[in-house]
C-alpha cells in the first residue's frame, strides 16, 4: 500500500512463529528503499489504507492491527492504535476501511464471515466489534465501489447446496462448489451487519480477489481454480436484483492479485502458479478494455509467488509483492 503523497510504501510481512511486521519503504528520488521495519503483535496479511491515508489496518489471523500512519512513517514510537479481535481460529486475512473511516471490514477466511468493527471506539474502551456478515466458505477479497456505498467480497466456495463442479487444486483435495461474489450495503453494515448482504453471484472456482473499475461499472475477479479472470458488468445489479453480465477470460495458472489501472484502461493480474512445482509466476495485463473482442495481452516475469497488486499514486506504476521471493516488484505500465 502506497501513501497518497507517494512518499511511503507499506508491505506486510510474516516473520515466523506467528509474528508479523510492516516493512516501511521510503521514496528516495523516485526509488523506494527500505527505511525500517515495524513489528506487530500478530501475523500480517492483507492491508487496508484509510481514504484519508491516516490509518493502516493489517489483518493477521486472530486479530487485525490498526496503525497510525504518521507514526509508522517516521518510526515515532509505537504506531499501534489498537487491535480488532476476530477471535481464535478466525483466520483474518484481508481488510477494508469504509470511505468515511468509521468502519473496518475483515475477512475471516476460516470462519465463513466478514467481521465489522466500529473504528470510532478503537481508543475509547468501547465494544469495537459490531457483528459479523455471514458468507459462504473462505471469504477473502474485499473492494469498495467508487462512492463507498457497496462493498464487494469474494468467497472461495459456495454452500453445500450448490453442485460440486470445481476440481481440487491440491492432489488430495475434493470436488467442491464454485465460489460467490457478494454485494454488501455499507450503510446497513454499520447498524445491522447480519442483514447487510444484498446479493451474491456465482464467481467461478476459488475466487480470491476483486477489483473495481474507476467508474464502478465493472468488477474484475480472479477465479484461481479456473485459471480465469472474470469480468462482471454491474449495470443490471444496482440493488441486488437481476444478474450481472459476466465474461470469463482464460488468463493463466492460479491468478490471485488483481488491480485496475486508475485511468481504467488496463487490468493486471498476478499469476501465482502456486500449485505447480516450478512456481514461476507472471504479471499479465489486459488493455483496450473497451473492446472486449480484441483485448491486448501483456506479460512480465514475476518469479516467487506474485500475490498482491496495486498502483502507485502516479497511476502508471504497478506494484507486485512476491511472497516467496520476499521482494517487491515495480512495473511501469505502457500507455
Amino acid at each position: 500500500m502506497a501513501s497518497p503523497d507517494n512518499c511511503w510504501l507499506f508491505v506486510s510481512i510474516n516473520v515466523g512463529k506467528g509474528g508479523g511486521a510492516v516493512a516501511v519503504l521510503r521514496n528516495n528520488s523516485g526509488k523506494f528503499e527500505l527505511d525500517h521495519v515495524a513489528p506487530l503483535k500478530s501475523e500480517a496479511y492483507g492491508e487496508a489504507l484509510s481514504h484519508d491515508g491516516h490509518l493502516l489496518a493489517v489483518a493477521g489471523g486472530n486479530d487485525t492491527s490498526v496503525l497510525d500512519v504518521q507514526r509508522l512513517e517516521h518510526d515515532d514510537g509505537s504506531p499501534l492504535l489498537g487491535m480488532l479481535h476476530s477471535g481464535s481460529g478466525a483466520g483474518a486475512v484481508y481488510a477494508a476501511i469504509s470511505h468515511d473511516g468509521k468502519l473496518a471490514f475483515v475477512s475471516d477466511e476460516d470462519s465463513a464471515r466478514i467481521s465489522v468493527f466500529d473504528l470510532s471506539k478503537l481508543q475509547n474502551d468501547g465494544s469495537v466489534l459490531i457483528d459479523h456478515i455471514p458468507t459462504s466458505g473462505f471469504p477473502v477479497g474485499l473492494a469498495f465501489s467508487p462512492d463507498g456505498r457497496w462493498l464487494y467480497a469474494t468467497s472461495q466456495r459456495g454452500p453445500a447446496s450448490m453442485q460440486s463442479t470445481c476440481k481440487p487444486e491440491l492432489p488430495n483435495g475434493q470436488m467442491h462448489p464454485p465460489g460467490l461474489l457478494f454485494k454488501i450495503d455499507t450503510a446497513k453494515a454499520a447498524a445491522d451487519p447480519r442483514h447487510a448482504l444484498v446479493a451474491g453471484l456465482p464467481a467461478g472456482c476459488n475466487p480470491v480477489r476483486v477489483a473495481v473499475a474507476p467508474d464502478g461499472k465493472e468488477l474484475w475477479v480472479t477465479a484461481r481454480g479456473d485459471n480465469a479472470l472474470l469480468r462482471f458488468q454491474v449495470a443490471s445489479w444496482p440493488d441486488g436484483a437481476g444478474q450481472a453480465g459476466v465474461t470469463s477470460l482464460s488468463i493463466g495458472p492460479s491468478p490471485v492479485g488483481v488491480a485496475v489501472r486508475p485511468d481504467g484502461k488496463q487490468v493486471w493480474t498476478a499469476l501465482s502458479n502456486r500449485f505447480a512445482k516450478d512456481a514461476k509466476g507472471q504479471l499479465v495485463g489486459l488493455s483496450d478494455l473497451e473492446n472486449s473482442a480484441q483485448l491486448k495481452r501483456m506479460s512480465i516475469p514475476a518469479d516467487g509467488f506474485p500475490r498482491e497488486l496495486s498502483f502507485l499514486p502516479d497511476g502508471r506504476t504497478l506494484i507486485a509483492t512476491l511472497f516467496d521471493a520476499k521482494q517487491v516488484e515495480f512495473v511501469p505500465t505502457p500507455d
